[in-house]
């Protein structure tokens, strides 16, 4: 099998059906020129009178650029809200150059018209080492990431999320941390996503108490195993193919592409899948010891997948995931 199995298996390659390596570009900026950075659009009528629509209306994206052409981007209905990723923009930037941030480096994912964002700033003020050893640190990150669409095809989303710096394969979200919505007429004429914003920015997520939380409890490879087995195949909507993953990672400490059993159809333990040994898993999980460990792992599943919204969606499971794991071990435990 090629060296880059690995890659060619998880490389992220999509965002709702575009390629990220042909209908994307990727960017980084300084935050205080993040608005610049954006293109405007414009709300129109769907035809002139009476060749109209009038409960329809399209989306245009002004020249950008080195285009200097306007591009039709979308058709949405009458009562939808354009929510421009340039006020978006401000709103960040602002609370960023409040926090100290005004130098902080912004990465942009955007779709070739720019009707489609991600937006992804690294909050290097406040990272924080768990060990507090020179020598041995394990420092975790936080970073805000924005997504947003003026075309209906993804949610306005923002999120503080935590990664581990030795690794950079730790990524966790909790409820409180995030602000999800599809477009309203009232989210975009108020202050919630600035004041939002100024929030997470102000002070220390709960996620902080909940990770010092995972590093103390004792989880066995057995247990964790069990666990995977059990409830994360059967009711965490997790494929049977990343439940497999997760599981020889816990084996061997490496991970790989997915090879399915051949012969009959009926369901095979996970152990009867062949995961490739192509990559090891960075950071010091192997052998797990704390409930932090399988966090780890869980996230580093969920970071390698083949398309942003899996990524999404896959990492703000992590701590529901981690709720059912706990529970699983108190209860294999008492028994």
């Amino acid at each position: 099998m090629a060296l880059d199995a690995f890659d060619d298996a998880y490389q992220l390659s999509s965002w709702k059906g575009l390629s990220l390596a042909n209908d994307f570009t990727t960017h980084t900026v300084q935050a205080l020129d993040l608005r610049d950075a954006l293109p405007d659009f414009e709300l129109r009528n769907f035809g002139e009178p009476p060749n109209n629509n009038p409960r329809l209306r399209t989306i245009w994206r002004m020249p950008f650029g080195e285009d200097h052409f306007e591009r039709p981007v979308a058709s949405v209905s009458d009562q939808y809200e354009l929510l421009q990723h340039r006020v978006l923009a401000t709103w960040l930037t602002e609370n960023l150059s409040n926090a100290g941030l005004q130098n902080a480096q912004a990465t942009i994912t955007m779709t070739e018209y720019g009707e489609r964002v991600r937006i992804t700033v690294p909050l290097e003020n406040q990272v924080f080492d768990f060990a507090e050893d020179l020598f041995a640190p394990d420092r975790y990150r936080p970073e805000i990431e924005v997504t947003n669409s003026v075309d209906r095809s993804s949610a306005f989303h923002i999120v503080l999320r935590w990664r581990r710096l030795i690794c950079l394969n730790g990524m966790f979200t909790t409820e409180e941390d995030r602000m999800r919505s599809i477009h309203r007429v009232d989210l975009s004429r108020t202050g919630l996503v600035h004041d939002f914003i100024k929030d997470r920015l102000s002070k220390k997520p709960d996620m902080v108490a909940a990770l010092h939380d995972w590093r103390k409890l004792k989880i066995d490879k057995d247990t964790a195993q069990v666990w995977c087995e059990g409830w994360l195949r059967e009711k965490s909507g997790w494929t049977v193919e990343n439940c497999a993953r997760l599981w020889a990672i816990i084996e061997t400490g490496y991970d790989g592409s997915v090879t399915s059993p051949t012969g009959k159809k009926e369901k095979n333990p996970l152990s009867a899948y062949r995961v490739g040994q192509h990559r090891r898993v960075p950071g010091d999980n192997y052998p797990i010891r704390t409930a932090l460990d399988v966090a780890q792992l869980l996230t580093w599943i969920t970071t390698n997948q083949r398309s942003v919204e899996m990524q999404l969606e896959g990492t703000e499971a992590i701590p529901r995931l981690m709720k059912e794991l706990i529970k699983f071990s108190k209860t294999r435990k008492s028994a």
